[in-house]
């Protein structure tokens, strides 16, 4: 435990090995930076599911030759720890897979946008009552500590797809959905648009509208009908117009005007970018794709904006907005399963540079900067830290930030966040392992939050150094004891020629000794086996749960199959608070089509010394 926590922490407590310089006062000029934030994506320990984190898509329509995704997140893969999740994104997040309804996550995250100079998260939202509703609740809860903004990416297509009929069976015909959307505006305006985490830009409330839901004439009647309270501005609509544009002796030509954006702008929404078009055909050099832009495109994609809206000064738009994205490479959901590979390249971080260096060309236009986006890990385009490209992004937002701002640049703070967030899940593994936490040094991390809030990272980061002597103190009074459990201490099953059939469910048996310890101790624990790969059907493991619901919680795991032929290792991690050991009963079943063999259980208990 000690060794592993200092592989974690050490690397970062090095970078503040530095003098603090006194920092002036830091207002800036009130412009404002937000960024998309793509969702749900959970865990099986915080929610029972995965989410975004795991995709399968049949992508025969790409003419790439991939057939298909096949990412299960479930999966460890790697021989010894850190192991990573397989999870759909060619990047992998910094922390490893999370819940974005963990609030510790979702401090971590508004943390570290706020070191990087973003004033606020626009979650991609699309009706009441839809899983990104609830996110959306759950980040307001935590931004109004920290002096945060909460808006929305409105995804009105999703009000009239079939997804709110399935929600919502009396919603089924587009005049209903229009009336719903009514009932949606409204609760926007209620309850997002109004508050301390408002999402403000010049006393306006701004939001942006992905589109494709309603039309024109749907907008107008729905909006005539909606509220605005008394001494409110009305909303600010940023309306998104991403035409695709052609390509022209090797040159992307944009598109320039739009009969339908002539008619959204009479209603007084201001045309705003987003993911600047790819019209490139895969070639030899960019395999990989079915359409790619180069970096320059980007920037052309970008010029219609510059000449039609930022300079223009009809007082239609009210609130203008730039646009960045740091690039793009959607190989983990092929256009959500439409079959379709694109690719922006990074280019080690110079994309994103160029994109906020034409923004900051014309800062003196702009009112605000959207950022697509900080976690849509799917489609490629995230700033938030991975492995691959750790913190550049930030500290690429933070210096372009900063100078749209005119505020000083302030790089302290960036990798606090992420000590803040390892020492609450630090504390937490002491207390399930019977260490009663300092409530003083629960407050010190408190604290520590607080200041990063408020720039004030010297204090934050001496409070997060005791806190992490605390917790490399309290750690090493842990007792471990390693246990690996092989298929002849497990099953009762017999073995034919491929191995064990799950078709009638595989059942794991515990050694009777082992069930006390393992509901006593805290432990880590994982399942492994190999799968025969055949078919495009699932494997799942199962454990009694005393967690609601319990035909979510009780999934172990869930393994889709993707028709190789092949043996394939599994290692999923077996998480105390969802398994309940029953004496006599089987701990595990495994379930499905098809066989496994090589079955092995590995834990590690941890637990007071006094024990």
């Amino acid at each position: 435990m000690k060794k592993r926590l200092l592989y974690r922490l050490m690397p970062l407590l090095s970078l503040f090995l530095l003098s603090y310089p006194t920092i002036a006062k830091n207002t800036g000029n009130g412009k404002k930076v937000y960024a998309d934030y793509h969702g749900v994506r959970y865990t099986r320990n915080h929610d029972g599911m995965l989410g975004r984190w795991t995709m399968y898509a049949d992508t025969q329509k790409s003419h790439t030759g991939i057939n298909s995704l096949c990412y299960n997140a479930d999966n460890l893969s790697g021989d010894k720890e850190p192991y990573m999740n397989e999870i759909a994104s060619v990047h992998y997040p910094i922390l490893g897979i999370q819940s974005d309804l963990d609030e510790d996550y979702i401090e971590y995250q508004i943390l570290s946008a706020k070191t990087a100079g973003i004033d606020g998260f626009f979650i991609e939202w699309g009706f009441m009552g839809h899983e990104n509703d609830v996110l959306l609740k759950a980040m307001q809860k935590v931004a109004a500590r920290y002096d945060f903004e909460i808006g929305v990416n409105w995804c009105d297509g999703w009000l009239y797809y079939d997804w709110i009929t399935k929600r919502y069976p009396e919603i089924n015909t587009r005049k209903k959905k229009t009336e719903h959307y009514v009932r949606c505006y409204q609760y926007l305006i209620d309850s997002v648009f109004t508050g301390v985490t408002a999402p403000i830009v010049k006393g306006y409330p701004v939001f942006y509208l992905f589109g494709p839901g309603a039309t024109v004439e749907e907008y107008k009647w729905a909006y005539e009908r909606v509220r605005i309270p008394v001494g409110m501005n009305a909303p600010v609509v940023l309306r998104r117009w991403a035409d695709w544009g052609r390509l022209e002796n090797n040159r992307y030509i944009p598109v320039t005007h739009s009969e339908e954006i002539d008619e959204w702008i009479g209603l007084g929404a201001v045309p705003t970018a987003w993911l600047p078009a790819r019209v490139r055909i895969m070639d030899a050099a960019h395999p990989y794709w079915d359409n790619y832009a180069e970096t320059e495109d980007l920037i052309e994609f970008m010029k219609p904006f510059r000449d039609s809206i930022w300079n223009n000064p009809n007082p239609v738009f009210r609130i203008k907005s730039g646009f960045v994205m740091p690039g793009m490479d959607n190989r983990g959901c092929a256009g959500w399963g439409r079959g379709h590979f694109f690719y922006i390249p990074r280019d080690r971080g110079e994309t994103y540079r160029k994109m906020w260096r034409f923004n900051i060309a014309n800062r003196d236009s702009l009112d605000m900067v959207f950022i697509a986006s900080w976690s849509d890990f799917t489609e490629g385009h995230e700033i938030a830290p991975t492995r691959e490209n750790g913190i550049r992004e930030l500290e690429t937002t933070l210096y372009y930030s900063s100078l749209f701002k005119e505020k000083i640049v302030d790089k302290r703070g960036l990798l606090l966040p992420e000590r803040l967030f390892y020492l609450r899940k630090q504390f937490a593994l002491l207390k399930d392992s019977g260490i009663d936490i300092d409530k003083k040094q629960v407050r010190m991390l408190n604290d520590a939050a607080k200041y990063i809030s408020k720039e004030k990272y010297k204090k934050a980061d001496g409070l997060l150094r005791a806190c992490t002597d605390y917790v490399l103190k309290m750690s090493s009074r842990l007792m471990k004891e390693n246990l690996n459990l092989s298929e002849k201490d497990l099953l009762r099953d017999s073995l034919d020629k491929q191995g064990y059939d799950v078709g009638k469910s595989l059942k794991l048996y515990l050694p009777k000794d082992l069930h006390h310890k393992l509901l006593k101790y805290n432990y880590e624990g994982y399942i492994c086996f190999e799968y025969l790969d055949e078919g495009d059907d699932f494997i799942r493991i199962y454990s009694e749960t005393n967690r609601i619901p319990k035909d979510k919680y009780s999934v172990v795991g869930s393994i889709r199959k993707n028709k190789t032929g092949q043996w394939k290792p599994v290692r999923i991690r077996l998480y105390k608070g969802n398994i309940f050991y029953k004496e006599n009963n089987p701990a595990f079943y495994i379930k499905g089509r098809g066989h496994v063999r090589n079955i092995m259980l590995q834990y590690q208990m941890m637990h007071y010394e006094n024990d």
